[in-house]
């Protein structure tokens, strides 16, 4: 495991900014500085397959234990590489990150063994809302970059929405026949991001024959992260190991 910054001196737009980031109950606030912590599977069973996480906290705060190492640690166990985002907590600037992040590790594609077109995105709670918008504005890079890292897509292959917010995205517009397969879980007694955010991205998904699995539980409420005290809801890791078998990323690498 090891951490390495967005970008090598400050991310845009923060030089001169003071650094007041603090951690919480393991939680960061005020993040300044945006960067990657890479979590690779053991090589014997490494799939090809990469995930950026990206953890919630209403933009906030970032649950970065819960919802971001946590679940990299898991991920690792199906031979997935787990990326988890430190991300800035300004929207915008959070998207930023997260386009970033995505062309960072298809530059680094051969040194992490994940193959370029298996490179997929989760979010929780406003981590998801951050994947949702992500899915809906990304490119294949700008080939007249300076920056080699730049030059890379930032599109998803997939993407694993968990209690999902969709708050001022425009779902409607934004997703289109190009969004990329979903695998969406959330619980029906969640008052913090209701299920009817997850079931309008779904039907958004499905309107435009986008392939989308959707689960909603009728317990477990807001924050479960992998759920292993709540329940039933637990089974959503299973199920949503299932849905990647089933798209072929868990087949192991040559």
């Amino acid at each position: 495991m090891k951490t390495i910054p967005l970008w090598k001196t400050h991310a845009p737009g923060t030089e001169g900014r003071k650094n007041e980031e603090e951690i919480v109950n393991e939680r960061i606030r005020k993040v300044h500085q945006p960067d990657l912590t890479v979590h690779l599977p053991p090589r014997e069973l490494a799939t090809g397959t990469g995930i950026l996480v990206c953890p919630g906290g209403a933009y906030h705060h970032l649950a970065i234990n819960k919802e971001g190492h946590q679940i990299a640690n898991w991920l690792n166990t199906l031979g997935v590489a787990a990326f988890v985002l430190k991300y800035r907590l300004d929207r915008a600037e959070a998207l930023q990150d997260a386009q970033r992040a995505m062309r960072l590790i298809r530059h680094h594609t051969t040194e992490w063994a994940v193959a370029p077109n298996k490179l997929g995105i989760m979010g929780f709670s406003a981590g998801g809302h951050l994947i949702t918008n992500l899915a809906i504005n990304n490119d294949e890079g700008n080939p007249d970059a300076e920056d080699a890292i730049d030059r890379r897509p930032c599109h998803p292959n997939f993407m694993v929405p968990v209690y999902v917010s969709i708050k001022n995205l425009n779902i409607e517009e934004g997703i289109t026949a190009n969004a990329p397969p979903a695998f969406i879980v959330g619980a029906t007694d969640d008052t913090t991001t209701p299920p009817t955010n997850s079931l309008q991205l779904y039907s958004a998904l499905i309107k435009h024959n986008v392939s989308a699995e959707l689960h909603l539980y009728q317990r477990g409420k807001h924050g479960f992260g992998l759920g292993k005290t709540k329940g039933p809801i637990s089974s959503w890791a299973q199920l949503c190991e299932a849905w990647l078998h089933q798209r072929r990323l868990l087949k192991l690498a040559k």
